[in-house]
């Protein structure tokens, strides 16, 4: 699955700021009730310890194995298309006493003392850490397949190659993600290619995907996209080709290569209508809103309408074959980034509520809500759908719900309550551990906040 925030995406969008997703109304075939897929969560696989790192890495260093974690968000729709498909494949329970397992919701301040010494800009990141050292031997942006999370933890054991040549092509990839967990992106860089140079070695597809992933990263959008391009057609199917692609034709769109925009948004659509077990529905959807937005930057509204009208056909057919709630749910913000796309934003609203349903608990499907209504222009289920979401959101998230709980309250040219929702922003953010981007954005909360009349 292609982690969030590995490229630009309209998930973070639909409960970002007051930007506009255009789009149009669309027919489409029929849905059946998302209520038929509410099967009971399915049960996770290994033994994980659930948002406790001192017990965690305690117990990998009295059992002597190395700690494995998942660190993710609640808002992530990769994270729990992970957690939902992923983790809990009963083939991985072999896996189980090979390491400690640890799950960290990053948006939780307990988890702060975690996140500040691991740090990511990726949801979800996969670490895997030396409990001897307490230094990290894997730094993974995105996730993985079943089969892809086996490979992968094979690979930081230099498990799974043969002879000197493909030994090396591992080693290098090992050496990459090394350097990565370090923050040593010049010598990652480095080393994944050094990677490349080796033609064939089990983790060369995910030695492309890294460094795609790491040029988009600083702005080299010229390089990620050639990269991508010269690299994807070779590459398996799979998390790594649909990752290349999509963040390849991000950088194309981004660095206005007509060409190679083109080139790559084709090839995204083909991979995207690929039914290959090896790609996960993830991973498409994360294609077809490549393509989207490719077309949407281009001025092609028409041809943009057209890929979102195939994008949420497919959403919607996932959804009804969705084993559980947990499962259907993770459709949610992609539906409704497609819905958004088509200008039909009430179509997401049944779904939504729907969730707001079977999980009371959570901030995001009132969130979400809020931001359909927002687009409908229907200030007052906005407003109601938005409260609810800020009274249950946590962590660096209630930045961007409170902004949209201000952009409501400007649509509605009610100054005293956008205020209220930046101040409340701000004050529920101040324990926060924040990245980069996320501080950023704190930040354009306070201009905001400063700008606005007394």
């Amino acid at each position: 699955m292609i982690g969030s925030s590995r490229f630009a995406s309209f998930a973070a969008l639909t409960l970002g700021s007051s930007l506009a997703l255009a789009g149009c109304a669309s027919g489409g075939a029929s849905v059946q009730p998302a209520s038929q897929t509410t099967a009971s969560a399915a049960k996770e696989a290994l033994p994980f310890i659930h948002d406790d790192f001192p017990r965690a890495l305690a117990e990998a260093k009295q059992r002597g194995k190395p700690l494995f974690v998942d660190a993710w968000a609640p808002w992530c729709h990769s994270c729990l298309s992970m957690r939902a498909f992923v983790l809990t494949d009963p083939s991985l329970a072999p896996l189980a006493n090979d390491y400690v397992w640890l799950t960290i919701d990053t948006e939780k301040d307990e988890n702060g003392a975690f996140v500040s010494r691991f740090p990511n800009d990726v949801w979800p990141t996969l670490w895997v850490i030396d409990p001897a050292r307490e230094h990290a031997s894997l730094k993974w942006g995105g996730t993985a397949t079943a089969d892809e999370l086996r490979e992968l933890l094979a690979s930081t054991k230099g498990e799974g190659s043969e002879g000197a040549q493909r030994a090396e092509g591992m080693a290098a990839f090992r050496r990459g993600n090394e350097a990565a967990s370090k923050g040593e992106v010049a010598e990652a860089e480095r080393q994944f290619r050094a990677s490349l140079a080796v033609p064939s070695h089990p983790q060369r597809a995910r030695a492309v995907e890294a460094l795609v992933s790491l040029l988009s990263s600083r702005d080299d959008f010229g390089a990620c996209a050639d990269l991508a391009a010269s690299e994807s057609a070779s590459l398996p199917s799979g998390t790594s080709r649909a990752t290349v692609l999509a963040t390849g034709l991000s950088c194309a769109t981004e660095g206005k290569r007509t060409a190679l925009v083109a080139s790559l948004s084709d090839a995204c659509l083909r991979a995207a209508s690929d039914p290959d077990p090896h790609a996960a529905a993830d991973d498409r959807s994360g294609l077809y809103e490549a393509v989207v937005e490719a077309k949407k930057a281009s001025g092609d509204a028409a041809g943009a309408k057209a890929v979102a009208q195939t994008w949420a056909a497919f959403l919607e057919r996932e959804a009804v074959r969705a084993p559980t709630k947990q499962a259907r749910a993770v459709f949610d913000p992609h539906r409704l980034s497609a819905y958004i796309a088509l200008g039909d934003p009430e179509r997401a609203v049944p779904m939504l509520q729907e969730s707001e349903r079977d999980f009371p608990e959570d901030y995001n499907p009132p969130a979400r809500l809020a931001r359909a209504y927002f687009e409908m222009k229907r200030w007052g289920d906005a407003k109601a759908a938005s409260d609810r979401a800020s009274a249950k959101v946590y962590g660096p998230r209630a930045l961007r719900v409170f902004v949209l709980a201000a952009d409501v309250a400007k649509a509605q040219g009610d100054v005293a309550g956008e205020r209220k929702a930046l101040e409340n922003g701000l004050v529920r953010t101040e324990r926060s551990v924040l990245n980069d981007k996320q501080k950023k954005l704190r930040a354009s909360l306070a201009d905001r906040l400063a700008a606005l009349p007394r």
